[in-house]
């Protein structure tokens, strides 16, 4: 096949929703795997990184669902911060996925700073100090997240993958 020439130029992958939800949904299942193989742990700060991190990815889905913002911009814009994201998701309508409600306000506000501060996934003496007692002074906080994640997971989905 002389003379024929073929040029490859750089492609754009714009990635979708359904990226930040498959995550998402990951790490809500590894959360509930291990709260399950231990319910009666004094504290273990896995499964609130692991919920913590669902929440994020999923209230990002919504994000890039509603304002079709590319994934840079997303992660730009909110980093690890679940207290913006929610408020944002508030503002945006995330009521016709989710029902806000203040115990999931007051758990955002109580779990939020230490997820973004990554306070959940590195040993930290200012969380083993007052963190954790702050923690478990709310047990409810788990079963707030968990059946957040598990609405989010349940109601979005269809609307992500009718988007992508």
């Amino acid at each position: 096949m002389p003379g024929i020439v073929v040029e490859i130029k750089p492609a754009t992958v714009v990635m979708t929703g359904i990226e930040f939800m498959q995550y998402g949904d990951h790490y809500l299942d590894a959360a509930e795997y291990l709260s399950a193989r231990n319910p009666d742990a004094w504290f273990d700060p896995l499964p609130y990184q692991l919920l913590c991190q669902s929440l994020e990815l999923h209230l990002k889905s919504f994000i890039w669902l509603i304002d079709r913002l590319s994934r840079k911009t997303i992660r730009n814009k909110y980093g690890h911060d679940i207290e913006k994201l929610w408020r944002h998701a508030k503002e945006r309508g995330i009521s016709r996925y989710c029902r806000p409600t203040e115990a999931r306000d007051q758990t955002l506000a109580l779990l939020g700073p230490y997820y973004r501060d990554r306070k959940f996934a590195y040993l930290d003496l200012s969380k083993a100090w007052e963190g954790i007692p702050r923690i478990r002074a709310h047990p409810e906080a788990r079963i707030v997240m968990t059946r957040l994640c598990r609405q989010l997971k349940k109601s979005l989905r269809k609307p992500i993958l009718h988007a992508s």
